[in-house]
């Protein structure tokens, strides 16, 4: 697995924390040159690189994804977009505001990362991708409080199964990580440590032979149709 790893670039949008920090640990010690791209600078001695973004500084989501940010996309033969905020509202509270926030945040912005990676890693003849959605939005589902957010999850799905029927003949995977609840589960037996799911997360990165896969990672939890 280091063989694969080493060397190579690898950038984690949102790898500053949550679930991100520990994949771009992971992948910094099986011999990745890694950056981590969000609002926190990592601590000096951690052997990260750091490109500064804010995403949640305004809606414009393409206005973030330029400059430095846009080298380091396009320069990344490993593509991890951990990041992407969550909202609990029911529809009849969802707002104008927040429709366009999540789908910019959890849709657009992994796309347009994703469009700015392929061209390089299609000229390398190597890539990994990995994205995350939400906890079960594998499938289409009915979900009472955050259907908006859902909803923008679901879509990733359909970008990871885009590229990896498409793009693989390039020597290009990308996969999927339905993350459960990494904190503040229903139940604790359904907390999952962030550091698990970076486990995971590294698997599907160094295997070829996994291609197109959307993993759950939650415990077995299901929403309750109560």
């Amino acid at each position: 697995m280091q063989e694969i790893f080493r060397g190579k670039n690898a950038l984690i949008i949102g790898g500053t924390g949550g679930i991100g920090l520990p994949v771009a640990e992971k992948l910094k010690d099986l011999g990745a040159v890694v950056t981590v791209a969000g609002r926190t600078r990592p601590p000096e001695d951690s052997g990260l690189l750091w490109c500064g973004v804010d995403f949640l500084r305004d809606g414009d989501v393409a206005a973030r994804i330029e400059g430095e940010l846009s080298k380091a996309i396009a320069l990344a033969d490993i593509l991890v977009v951990t990041y992407g905020p969550f909202l609990q509202k029911p529809l009849h509270e969802t707002t104008a505001e927040d429709w366009l926030y999540l789908a910019a945040h959890d849709y657009a912005l992994p796309g347009i990362a994703v469009s700015t990676a392929l061209p390089g890693m299609m000229a390398r003849g190597f890539g990994r991708i990995l994205l995350f959605g939400g906890t079960r939005t594998m499938d289409i589902n009915a979900y009472r409080t955050n259907a908006a957010y859902a909803g923008a999850k679901t879509g990733i799905s359909v970008i990871i199964k885009s590229v990896s029927a498409e793009y693989g003949r390039y020597g290009i995977i990308c996969n999927g990580i339905c993350p459960g609840f990494t904190r503040n589960a229903p139940e604790k037996k359904y907390e999952i440590p962030p550091e698990t799911v970076a486990d995971h997360a590294v698997t599907l990165l160094s295997s070829p032979e996994l291609n197109g896969v959307l993993l759950n990672v939650d415990g077995g939890w299901q929403p309750s149709k109560s």
